[in-house]
Formats: structure tokens, C-alpha cells, sequence
């Protein structure tokens, strides 16, 4: 590899692209374009990374030409240029990094949701066969309470039973459902 140019070459090469000389462009071009692209490598591990950024340096520098004759560390000025290139390059990746991860999550997100809504409805449909096989009385006091929220005195007003008959067939109603569940789990799984 040919050795980087001195501070003297640099400020000539500036000076000269300043005032629009291809030439010198290239030859500065051809001089640095090897330890640009390792240090964009180095940092980004990128070869097609690394690529892009060592043209966007190069680039830079032609586009910002008027301003080189002004630029006092030309060395400084180049490493700067490659390092906010590189600096937006691993924010932007960072993002697109973050933005991947979020859709995924959310994706996740989404069929836990189906899944859980699949599995609640299948729960429901098993509490509704456990509630399907109690005796009529207490189906109706259960279904009053439950899915109704009707409290003990409305169901007794309602049916003209006492609230303490009311209270014991829907304890023995739970007690039926939950046995019913219990004794058919596995079926349900």
C-alpha cells in the first residue's frame, strides 16, 4: 500500500481540487481510497458498507471543494467526514434494527392475541357444557348471577324463592361447574 500523504501533499491536493482540478482529485482519491475504506470497514464490518461510505467521503470532499482552501487540518477534515458518514450509517442500521425488532414483536404480539382469543373461546365453549349439565334451577339461578349480574335479592324477587335458597343453589351450581371442569380437564386440553 502507498504511504499516506504528508500535511503538505494533503493542503497541495486540497488547494488544488479547490480550484477544480480532476486530476489531483483523483490521485488524492487513489492515495487515501484504501485506508478510507479500512477504517469505514473496521468500524461498520461491512464490506458493501465500508464501500458506500469511502465514495460518500470522496464525494464530500469534490462536492465541498470551494471550501478546501479553507480547511487548515485537511486530515482532520477528511477523518471527520468519514466519521459522521460511519456515525449515520450505524444510527440508521440501529433503526432499521430497532424498526425489524418492533414489527416482530408486534407480529408476536398479534398472534398471541389470536391465539389467546382461540383459546378463550374454547374455554368459554367448556364452561358452557359445564353449565349445560347442571339441573334447570340452578342453570337459570347460575346464568342470572353470572351472565346477568343480578345479585341474590333480584334473583329471589325474580324467581319468589327466599335470597338464602338463592345463595345455596348457586354455592352448589359453582360446585358442579367446577368439578365438571376438573373431572374433564384433559379432554379439554
Amino acid at each position: 500500500m502507498a504511504s499516506l500523504p504528508s500535511d503538505s501533499d494533503y493542503k497541495a491536493f486540497f488547494e488544488a481540487i479547490a480550484a477544480g482540478d480532476e486530476a489531483a482529485f483523483e490521485a488524492l482519491f487513489r492515495l487515501c481510497r484504501g485506508r478510507v475504506y479500512t477504517l469505514a470497514f473496521k468500524w461498520t464490518k461491512s464490506g458493501f458498507a465500508a464501500e458506500e461510505i469511502t465514495q460518500d467521503v470522496f464525494i464530500s470532499v469534490w462536492t465541498g471543494r470551494a471550501h478546501l482552501s479553507d480547511v487548515r487540518d485537511p486530515r482532520a477534515y477528511f477523518y471527520t467526514i468519514l466519521y459522521n458518514k460511519v456515525s449515520r450509517y450505524l444510527k440508521s442500521e440501529a433503526n432499521k434494527a430497532r424498526i425489524l425488532q418492533l414489527s416482530m414483536w408486534n407480529a408476536k404480539d398479534s398472534s398471541n392475541e389470536t391465539e389467546e382469543t382461540i383459546y378463550a373461546n374454547e374455554g368459554q365453549k367448556f364452561i358452557n357444557k359445564a353449565i349445560g349439565q347442571l339441573p334447570p334451577q340452578k342453570k337459570l339461578i347460575y346464568e342470572l348471577n353470572r351472565r346477568d349480574g343480578k345479585s341474590y335479592d333480584e334473583i329471589a324477587e325474580v324467581l319468589k324463592l327466599s335470597p338464602h335458597t338463592v345463595k345455596s343453589h348457586l354455592v352448589k351450581a359453582l360446585k358442579l361447574v367446577r368439578n365438571y371442569m376438573k373431572d374433564n380437564a384433559l379432554r379439554f386440553f
